[in-house]
């Protein structure tokens, strides 16, 4: 089989689950990681004869794609941040959203800080952070030892040091204080299910996604009450969040003697908010 017919192969099959950009997106990404080819040179390269071994893989991510497993999770790996982070079922599949918060706060002044990373999954945000200011100290906690491993590997993978908390948020207790809180905690309520594709529902980690729907802010009231007495005076909290609770988090900010701002992420919708605790 030849690299073009694997191709149109592919086309054919996943056409009922993927529009057309994705599929070429998807192509191109098996080609550059299997074949070692160079996205810019995958065209010329159409011709080639895919050994054995080599057909053997394109066929075997062909089949988990078909079941609507994430390439990422096929692949074993994904960029964020343009650093390559290992994941697998174990770990949410960094989104662009959450690429735009780390962005933003790499816009603050916080080189040489204490900061914590609460929910780390695959350890994008904190590790994402460390490399980018190296004089800080970073922590990362999460409640799923798995998780942890994984952000431990890419921890290695892209040379940072941070210390690992595999805690449970709601039942942790430590004397130390931070600069800067940071945290991506489940917002999906139960009822948002629906509005979410296979890929998502039957693949990625659901305690890292959902929380339920008579409870919505439930890890951002917690990260809040953490931080009245873990985070520094004058210290910094962001979050990503379900812009539809947005009024609801800055009421419970406001009674808790925090200063925040929002900003909207590349949708026009209210995904973070910065909060300043302004009382000792």
């Amino acid at each position: 089989m030849k690299l073009k017919d694997f191709k149109l192969k592919m086309i054919s099959e996943l056409s009922s689950i993927y529009e057309m950009d994705e599929l070429n997106s998807i192509f191109n990404l098996l080609a550059e990681d299997y074949l070692k080819i160079p996205r810019s040179k995958i065209l010329l390269a159409n011709e080639i004869d895919l050994n054995e071994s080599n057909h053997l893989l394109f066929i075997s991510a062909l089949e988990r794609l078909k079941t609507h497993e994430p390439i990422q999770y096929v692949l074993g790996k994904t960029s964020f941040m343009d650093l390559e982070f290992k994941v697998n079922s174990s770990v949410l599949i960094p989104r662009p959203e959450t690429e735009e918060l780390v962005r933003l706060i790499l816009k603050e002044n916080l080189d040489g800080k204490e900061i914590l990373d609460i929910g780390t999954g695959s350890g994008c945000i904190a590790i994402s952070i460390a490399k980018n200011l190296p004089n800080s100290k970073v922590s990362a906690l999460d409640i799923s030892n798995d998780a942890i491993e994984v952000a431990k590997e890419n921890a290695k993978l892209n040379s940072v040091s941070i210390e690992f908390i595999n805690e449970d948020i709601f039942e942790y207790n430590s004397n130390k204080k931070y600069d800067v809180i940071i945290s991506n905690p489940p917002y999906v309520t139960e009822l948002e299910k629906t509005l979410m594709k296979k890929n998502v529902l039957d693949f990625e980690p659901e305690l890292a996604l959902f929380v339920e729907d008579n409870e919505p802010l439930k890890y951002y009231t917690e990260i809040i009450n953490f931080s009245k007495f873990s985070l520094k005076n004058k210290g910094l909290l962001f979050f990503e969040i379900n812009n539809k609770y947005y009024d609801n988090l800055n009421q419970y900010l406001f009674e808790n003697d925090f200063k925040f701002q929002k900003f909207d992420d590349y949708r026009g919708l209210s995904r973070f908010i910065f909060a300043l605790k302004s009382k000792i």
